[in-house]
Parts: structure tokens; C-alpha cells; sequence
């Protein structure tokens, strides 16, 4: 794939690692694209940039996927592994409800059910489950990199647990955002905050031109607005689907998307309700009907939001 990649560039420079091009992300004219062949990913040193070395840099995949300007697309295994390069591990006894007997994984399929979340989503999300243990009693939703690896994971609780959520400590929390699919051409991006407000969406929209992401809280990090940003030149539009006490959250990354994105969106949801608790039809009908965001009606559209 190497080879296919550095075609793409006019102007190459070879290096002891690999070679050094401008950089087609952030617009670089001072060859500030380093690419290392034996590792076959690259960064950027330019500090805005999306692929600056600090904020990961670009894979082989995700440069292709640039080029080609057909998203990406991630194929989860069917056994899951942790990656091997994090301290996270995936709890003992952990199994997916796929591999669990009927008896022990329908009530969880159903509970699921109740809340809008479809099987065919579940199983392709992985969702476990830990029946003895320390986190007994947790459904186990696990994160996935771009080579299908764990490196993340929230516990859920289904049994009588006295913490509805477990999040187990990790430096990675902050850098990440949560996807079941990565559609090769989607042309709308949407941002909500919790797995569920994912499976939810997921599980009903039956549509490629949506790619939809969980941001593990109210808030968004510096690395997660720039993976954000990697399909800046595929998508369309960007809908901030956050929670109603979000609102200067979600108006903030507005702002800052404005002079980049063509479109984006800010839909007002209930207050105290969210994409899972509103449920897919009403939420699918704010995210579509949305107006399109402008920071002259952000003032008013708070005093909308009651903050």
C-alpha cells in the first residue's frame, strides 16, 4: 500500500526511514510529511495540523482514504483481542453475548431491546458480557483501533450494581471517540456523547451516509476534534447531537468548525433528554430538520437551551 500512497505525491524526498512530502492535510509547501515505510504510517510537524506527530499521526489506511475520498472502513474480528501495546486489558471473564449460552445472553438481548438497540448492532459492536468477577453484573462495551485491537472499554451495569457505569483507567480516555462503523462514503457526520447515543442511532439509521461517534462525555478534547477533522473533504455536514447540558460545548466546536466545514448543525433536544431516551425516530427528525448553525443566533439559541 506504501508504494500506492507516495504516487499521490508530486514532490517526493527520500529519508533513512522512508521519505518526506508536503503535507495534502494542513497544506504544507515545506515537506513536512514524514512517512516511515517499515512502520507504514507517517506524521506531520506542523502543529495544526490534524496529522501532527503529537495527535498520532496518519496510517496507511486513513492517507489512502484521503486520497481516495471514500471514508474508511474498519472490519472488527469476530475474537476480539486487547491491543498489545496497552496496559487496558478486557476484564476477566469477559465473554460477547454472541458466544454466551441463549439462556444467559437473551435477557441482556432483550434489555437491550427495550432501549432501542438492535442485535445485528450489538454483536457487530461486541458487546460482552462478565458474569463472575470483580465487574460481575457489567455488559462490557469494548472500543476498537483501526486494526480491530481493544483499547478501551465501559462496563454498563445490568445486574444490581452499585455504580451504573465502570470506566477503567486510562491515558487513552481522552484521545478517543467511540464508532461500530466506519462507511466508506458517508456525507454526515454525527457527534453524540455516550456509546448508547451510538448504538441507538446505529441501530436504526440503515443508511451508509452517516458516520456516528460517541465522545465518552459532555465534553470534546483536543485529539477527539481533530480525528473529527480526518474526514473533513468526505463529509458534508457535522451534526453536534449533545446532550441539552452540552449546548456551550457543542456551540464552542462550532465555532471553531465554521471556517472549515460547509455545513454544521446544532439540533436543540429536550431538556433532560438525549438520542437514547428520546428515542431514534424523534431524534433522526432533529438531527435531519436542524437548522444550520450560525454563532450571530448563538446568544438566542442558548436562551432556547435554558442555559
Amino acid at each position: 500500500m506504501a508504494s500506492d500512497i507516495k504516487e499521490h505525491f508530486a514532490a517526493v524526498k527520500e529519508t533513512n526511514e522512508g521519505w518526506r512530502a508536503n503535507c495534502p492535510m494542513c497544506g504544507d509547501n515545506e515537506k513536512k510529511l514524514y512517512w516511515n515505510v517499515d512502520k507504514g504510517v507517517g506524521c506531520c510537524f506542523h502543529s495544526e495540523c490534524p496529522w501532527f506527530k503529537d495527535r498520532g499521526g496518519v496510517t496507511e489506511y486513513r492517507l489512502k482514504a484521503y486520497f481516495e475520498k471514500e471514508g474508511i472502513e474498519v472490519v472488527v474480528p469476530e475474537v476480539i483481542k486487547a491491543d498489545p501495546k496497552s496496559k487496558l486489558k478486557l476484564p476477566e471473564g469477559f465473554r460477547t453475548l454472541k458466544s454466551m449460552p441463549d439462556y444467559r445472553s437473551e435477557p441482556i438481548y432483550d434489555y437491550l431491546d427495550s432501549r432501542g438497540l438492535r442485535r445485528k448492532i450489538v454483536n457487530m459492536a461486541r458487546v460482552g458480557y462478565v458474569r463472575e468477577g470483580d465487574l460481575w453484573g457489567y455488559m462490557i462495551f469494548p472500543v476498537f483501533n483501526f486494526d480491530g485491537q481493544v483499547i478501551y472499554w465501559q462496563g454498563r451495569r445490568f445486574k444490581n450494581r452499585k455504580s451504573k457505569f465502570y470506566n477503567p483507567t486510562s491515558s487513552v480516555r481522552d484521545e478517543i471517540l467511540y464508532q461500530v462503523r466506519w462507511p466508506r462514503k458517508p456525507k454526515t457526520c454525527i457527534v453524540v456523547e455516550s456509546i448508547i447515543n451510538v448504538l441507538t442511532l446505529e441501530s436504526n439509521w440503515g443508511e451508509d451516509d452517516a458516520v456516528i461517534m460517541g465522545t465518552f462525555g459532555t465534553s470534546i478534547t483536543e485529539e477527539q476534534f481533530y480525528k473529527i477533522l480526518e474526514y473533513n473533504g468526505v463529509i458534508k455536514e457535522i451534526v453536534l447531537a449533545l446532550d441539552p447540558d452540552a449546548l456551550r460545548v457543542a456551540f464552542d466546536f462550532a465555532d471553531r468548525l465554521g471556517s472549515i466545514v460547509p455545513k454544521i448543525k446544532v439540533p436543540m433536544f429536550p431538556d433532560g433528554e438525549d438520542v437514547n431516551s428520546l428515542g431514534f425516530k424523534k431524534s433522526r427528525r432533529l438531527i435531519r430538520d436542524a437548522s444550520l448553525y450560525n454563532y450571530k443566533n448563538r446568544t438566542q439559541l442558548l436562551q432556547r437551551g435554558k442555559l
